[in-house]
């Protein structure tokens, strides 16, 4: 389990700008190469590139996944935060289901990355917080969706936001700056349940 946040931007294996993507790679094992599929990495984009960088938490889960694939002689797997414990026999401390939640929904997050729908697709994933999607229709127009930590009801809720971004290149740092002045506007909130069904119906099914 991660105890840190992954940044949306850093840097590709070529020294280029790297953009949080997911992507399978290779893997040795003891019982020969195997492969892990949906890993988070950071990429500049160039379809000629074929280098990459793990974010530094990304690189230690491997090492624990690569560790499970072995002692069960497995060849491929698909990425994930955590492993399936035993449940513990007392109750989960606040700061302990804290943890599980931010795990949780740094994963729900992270699925989205390079998503494409008919009429949006994702361009850029802030794991555990927010989901910037561009519109296919409109050149300028932008939505977001943001986790609503200090939103105590019960659920774990979403706020969903448009807006409209005349700059060519979409930058989160310059969008803070940017956003800071007031420019979203909220379509609504719904909960993490109502996530993908919501998306669909904005914006189609997606590919």
């Amino acid at each position: 389990m991660f105890n840190q946040p992954i940044e949306p931007i850093d840097t590709c294996g070529c020294s280029d700008t790297g953009y949080l993507t997911t992507r399978t790679i290779p893997i040795d094992l003891a019982h020969g190469v195997g492969q892990i599929e949906n890993v988070p990495v950071y990429h500049c984009r160039s379809s000629a590139c074929e280098e990459f960088t793990l974010p530094t938490v990304v690189a230690r889960r491997i090492e624990e996944i690569a560790e499970q694939m072995e002692e069960t002689k497995l060849d491929k797997v698909v990425f994930t935060w955590v492993n399936h414990p035993e449940p513990s026999l007392g109750p989960l401390s606040d700061t302990s289901f804290d943890s599980i939640q931010e795990v949780h929904i740094q994963a729900f997050t992270l699925q989205f990355v390079g998503r494409e729908y008919e009429d949006a697709h994702v361009i850029l994933v802030v794991p555990g917080q927010s989901i910037f999607l561009k519109s296919m229709l409109e050149d300028t127009e932008y939505y977001l969706l943001r986790y609503e930590a200090e939103i105590r009801t019960e659920g774990t809720w979403f706020s969903f936001y448009k807006f409209y971004y005349d700059e060519p290149d979409f930058t989160y740092e310059d969008f803070l700056e940017w956003s800071e002045e007031g420019h979203l506007k909220e379509i609504g909130r719904i909960t993490m349940d109502e996530v993908e069904e919501a998306l669909t119906d904005e914006f189609g099914e997606w590919a």
